[in-house]
């Protein structure tokens, strides 16, 4: 289970670099009102935008580096943790200097508020965030990102053998029996 578990993250962490690798397909962009773009620059702002990109960064890396770890020690590389927060310290570096760069992710984003919100939505939307309520849920949102990871975590690992036994018997049920069935915890000999 173990073997399957760090597959998944292998795969989980793959796909991320490859989404930050290859960008966005380029689409037709229409001008946005100069106005509208500093009022969504604002909101972005004052919803931590860039502090919840640096802590999902920094999750994700928290999570691929063992996995690499124990990928190159299987390959008798020994790779130091002097090595690992060199590489930890400059993607993070990286991720943060891009979020605000010109063509960065803030300017990536700025397209899809303009797309769903009207620039009096954005302008309410910044009126709440400056209430005390507003700037409550901002300051928590880091926080309950994280637990809320660690229980994504720990429901995938709760969910992987209840979908696998439940996909195992409907392709035994249909004439198919190409998944083993890994036993249920505390239900042996059912």
């Amino acid at each position: 289970m173990k073997r399957n578990r760090t597959t998944s993250w292998t795969t989980c962490c793959i796909m991320i670099f490859l989404l930050f690798a290859a960008g966005p397909a380029k689409a037709e962009v229409k001008p946005i009102v100069p106005s509208k773009i500093q009022d969504i620059k604002k909101l972005l702002d004052l919803i931590r935008l860039e502090e919840v990109v640096m802590l999902t960064t920094e999750n994700a890396l928290e999570r691929f580096f063992p996995i690499l770890k124990e990928a190159t020690a299987q390959n008798n590389q020994a790779v130091s943790e002097t090595v690992f927060a060199i590489l930890k310290g400059s993607t993070l570096s990286l991720v943060k200097q891009q979020v605000s760069a010109q063509g960065g992710l803030m300017d990536r984003v700025v397209p899809l508020y303009d797309k769903h919100y009207t620039q009096g939505e954005i302008q309410t939307l910044i009126q709440f965030y400056e209430t005390p309520l507003g700037k409550k849920v901002t300051a928590l949102r880091p926080q309950i990102a994280k637990e809320g990871m660690v229980v994504a975590e720990e429901w995938i690992s709760f969910l992987e053998p209840v979908l696998v036994q439940a996909l195992a018997r409907s392709l035994k049920k249909e004439g198919y029996a190409i998944v083993k069935m890994p036993p249920m915890e505390g239900k042996e000999g059912r």
